[in-house]
């Protein structure tokens, strides 16, 4: 799923041609090609013949999925930045809380 998004990402971040998705990704060129086309047939995708030469861009799904993507990922990194800060908060109390010896 991971990759999924970095592909999208990378298309959304202007790298549209194959050779610039694969490295913006860190992918082999085999299996560039077999997620860029599930994403074109999921309707993520969209690929254009320019000159001989494919290059990809977003299709409007495929930037809702990015955005809901990110989304997600930004409430999960705050959720855990939060449960962080909640257990130094709590070591913190017990810590004061302990008597001295």
């Amino acid at each position: 799923m991971e990759t999924y998004m970095d592909i999208l990402a990378a298309i959304d971040a202007g790298k549209q041609r194959p050779t610039h998705i694969l490295y913006r990704a860190n992918l082999c060129w085999t299996r560039l090609e077999k997620k860029l086309d599930h994403l074109v047939k999921q309707g993520l995708l969209h690929e254009t013949d320019v000159d001989g030469r494919s290059t990809f861009s977003l299709t409007s799904k495929g930037k809702d999925v990015l955005a809901y993507y990110k989304k997600i990922k930004g409430d999960l990194y705050h959720g855990k930045k939060t449960l962080t800060s909640r257990i130094q908060n709590h070591r913190s109390y017990v810590e004061s809380a302990q008597p001295d010896m």
